[in-house]
């Protein structure tokens, strides 16, 4: 007698976005019953990509639980659900958390109530990271103890990396999974690793052979070969797709039509993109000449918001993709090699949606819907994990490790040498600042001989430019941590900290000034907002009222010239 298969574990999805969640459950062989959105645009790229799922447009405040397993038409084993996180989050915190009085805190109240109500055998709660913390950790405990409560086993809630399983992105994303019943849910473990910090990646790559991991996927593994835009702002129409003889995690992402779909981004104010072709691979705002930048950079340390008019590395993992992934002043999502912001597909990539799936929308919303998801190759490998400790069809398959393409093979977006050259030289070494460096080549470019040093030859400061035979010296400041009288900001964390620093920067600039002058030296001051061109026009001032100078002496000597200088 031939056994009948066993029907597919059945899910819901509640705040489901477009999809991210379901798409990856979905792959893993389970049937989405039921998904739920306020968001009409999430809705309706729902429902074009999962047509055989009910979809409801509304708030979950508007259903009751009841309601909620009438609708999903039969079991449900696992409940679904990311409530809205930006009450959660850190981005953009100052002094308080955002979730604070935000009645959003209390929408995973309602997914409590549906996984009380259908008591599935297991439920996943996905949230930034921020949830777990808010509150001095509080608020986190009080959710694992409510579904304990409810004969669910709750293993601590888990931070995971994206990119520690495939995903070509740095994301990081809070999971809370529960199992009905004693046995708490065993995470899945890493499949790949890496390091994104060039100081480190020799450590992180040593220790990915030591444990027979995989290497992280790279921005290029997933974009590299889609078409390049060049300075057009319309959308891509074909493109060759990578299906023969790659590897799997290029298969799954490719997989569908031949019409590439939304490859576009919005249209660039020309200031934004001036600044960013100043911006080379794996560089940020603080590659940018300071003198072009806008006025907001000013107040800011070189430190500080790190990831601004970034442009992404080929060879590393994408950073977090937002909801404005298509904005390059919000984060690093300049392309790699064109100037322009990431296109909604390529974002999507990233993500892992496959190119088959279809977003609706205007660009905005697109980019939006993406953002929020979760990447649908991380929900896979959970969904494969679930599956195994609740069992169900497939529940003894192991998640496919998607492995890298060939790297390499794709043709488009090629660099000379020498940019791949110059990018490296740039990531691996730092030398002087970015405004010290500019002033050095418009001396060179003047003819005019300095020297650099790291020696204080008894000053307070090191580090000047030094014009030995003329007797100048150029303190180069930054406008932060020198408090330039034009740009001066007070910082958004420990003023007072901040304030003393820089009041002792400006107190040590003072006594370094006066032991230049009182030794006959003369001292140009050049903030990292003055151009270059301007301060090499007072150096070429004094020295020649030095020439002057000498030649007005009785002296018979000749007198020397700019180069003797």
């Amino acid at each position: 007698m031939i056994t009948p298969p066993s029907p597919p574990l059945r899910a819901i999805d509640l705040f489901c976005g477009a999809g991210g969640l379901s798409e990856g459950f979905r792959a893993a062989g389970y049937e989405i019953g039921f998904a739920l959105d306020k968001d009409k645009d999430s809705c309706e790229t729902y429902k074009k990509n999962h047509p055989g799922t009910h979809v409801e447009c509304a708030s979950i405040t508007d259903f009751s639980p009841e309601e909620i397993k009438e609708l999903a038409g039969g079991r449900v084993d696992v409940v679904l659900g990311g409530p809205s996180c930006q009450s959660f989050s850190t981005h953009g915190r100052r002094t308080r958390w955002v979730g604070e009085g935000d009645e959003r805190n209390n929408l995973w109240e309602h997914m409590f109530k549906v996984v009380e109500h259908l008591e599935p055998k297991a439920f996943l709660l996905e949230n930034v990271p921020g949830m777990v913390y808010f509150k001095q950790g509080s608020f986190g405990k009080m959710i694992l103890d409510r579904f304990a409560e409810k004969g669910y086993a709750v293993h601590e809630p888990e931070i995971l990396l994206a990119a520690d399983w495939g995903v070509p992105q740095r994301r990081r994303r809070l999971f809370i999974v529960g199992l009905l019943g004693d046995v708490e849910f065993e995470f899945p473990k890493q499949t790949h690793m890496g390091g994104w910090r060039r100081d480190s990646l020799e450590m992180w790559e040593q220790r990915r052979r030591e444990e027979g991991l995989l290497e992280h996927l790279t921005v290029w593994d997933a974009i590299g070969d889609l078409p390049p835009l060049g300075d057009t702002q319309g959308p891509a129409r074909r493109y060759a797709m990578r299906l023969k003889d790659v590897p799997s995690i290029a298969q799954s992402l490719r997989r569908g039509s031949s019409l590439l779909r939304d490859h576009e981004v919005p249209v660039m104010a020309p200031d934004t993109r001036d600044l960013i072709k100043h911006v080379p691979e794996g560089g940020t705002w603080r590659d940018i000449p300071p003198y072009l930048l806008p006025d907001r950079y000013r107040g800011m340390r070189r430190t500080d918001s790190t990831n601004l008019l970034g442009r992404l590395d080929r060879d590393l993992p994408a950073y977090t993709i937002t909801t404005q992934f298509s904005n390059v002043t919000t984060g690093c999502f300049t392309h790699p090699v064109e100037n322009r912001s990431l296109t909604v597909r390529e974002g999507a990539r990233i993500q892992t949606f496959p190119d088959r799936y279809k977003f609706v929308g205007s660009l905005g919303s697109r980019c939006r819907q993406i953002g929020n998801a979760v990447p649908p190759l991380l929900a896979h490998v959970l969904a494969h994990a679930i599956a195994a400790q609740i069992g169900g069809p497939g529940a003894a398959e192991a998640h496919p490790a998607p492995e890298p393409p060939i790297r390499g093979q794709w043709g488009n977006h090629r660099s000379t040498d020498a940019e791949i050259a110059y990018a490296r030289r740039r990531r691996d070494t730092q030398q002087d600042t970015l405004a010290t460096r500019l002033l050095q080549a418009e001396l060179r470019k003047h003819c005019i001989p300095f020297d650099v040093t790291t020696e204080a030859h008894g000053a307070p400061r090191t580090g000047d430019i030094m014009l030995k035979a003329a007797q100048v010296v150029v303190m180069v400041n930054s406008c932060f941590w020198n408090g330039c009288p034009e740009h001066a900001a007070t910082t958004k964390s420990r003023t007072k900290w901040w304030a003393k620093k820089i009041a002792e920067n400006q107190e040590r600039n003072r006594r370094t000034e006066k032991y230049w002058r009182s030794d006959g030296w003369d001292v140009v001051v050049n903030w990292e907002h003055e151009h270059p061109d301007d301060v090499v026009r007072h150096v070429n001032e004094l020295i020649d009222a030095k020439v002057h100078v000498i030649a007005d002496h009785a002296f018979k000597e000749p007198v020397p010239t700019l180069f003797e200088l």
